[in-house]
């Protein structure tokens, strides 16, 4: 079984920070999306299951917000597989209800004038996002438990969270022990690989894209900072080693 972790916003610095051990894996590093324009969500994950840059399509086809694109089973490299499990991955199958409730809430955390309102707001914010992680972990877990060549799980956590609160220190380290422990349950069970779209650098005390991703395995690797575009190729790669 060869099993994605598919992370928003996993930061390099603070898996090292955070002495992650289970998300660093046998091999780790950052990733190269340094041919982005911008590094946002929709287009990273897009280009990486389709294995093309697809920025200038996204943007052309996409809603203001990029949101609004999904690309079909045999558009990606989850058409190589027999029977495949994709969790909540944007461009694919997410949970646009649950993304459309966290931008409405961030709007108003910007637009309330009042620290009340504000502190009440981020606590909604919060709520739901643990609330929606809790699901895909459970969902992930027990897909895992099944016959399944390929189970990708899409956790939004780090990031829904570090955008707010990325200088809170103690909830940040709180969202890495939780990822770090689940890569530590999970690590047994097939080919592990670890990866996010971008990172997240401070801004304040929130948080915003940075100019890389993270990735690592469980096993022995060539890879030295790949694209996020390569691994189109390195997972079929991988999946024919085992059969």
């Amino acid at each position: 079984m060869i099993i994605i972790m598919a992370v928003d916003a996993l930061e390099y610095e603070k898996v090292e920070e955070f002495n992650c051990r289970n998300l660093k894996q046998k091999c780790y590093g950052k990733t190269d999306i340094s041919e982005f324009s911008q590094p946002r969500t929709m287009v990273l994950w897009s280009s990486f299951m389709t294995g093309k840059n697809k920025e200038e399509e996204v943007l052309r086809k996409g809603d203001k917000e990029m949101w609004n694109i999904t690309w079909g089973l045999e558009e990606t490299l989850f058409s190589e597989f027999k029977s495949p499990v994709v969790l909540d991955l944007p461009g694919f199958n997410y949970d646009k209800k649950v993304h459309d409730k966290s931008r409405e809430l961030l709007k108003k955390f910007f637009d309330a004038k009042d620290d009340e309102e504000k502190r009440k707001i981020r606590r909604e914010y919060n709520n739901d996002a643990f609330e929606h992680h809790k699901k895909v972990k459970q969902d992930f877990l027990r897909a895992i438990k099944e016959k399944h060549d390929l189970v990708l799980g899409y956790f939004s956590i780090a990031d829904v969270i570090g955008h707010l609160n990325f200088g809170n220190t103690t909830m940040m380290r709180m969202i890495y022990k939780e990822l770090d422990e689940i890569a530590a349950e999970i690590n047994s069970k097939g080919k592990l690989i670890i990866l996010s779209d971008h990172g997240m650098k401070p801004i304040g005390v929130f948080g915003d894209h940075s100019s890389y991703g993270f990735w690592s395995t469980n096993f022995e690797t060539k890879l030295r900072n790949p694209r996020i575009t390569d691994f189109y190729d390195f997972i079929i790669e991988l999946k024919r080693k085992q059969e």
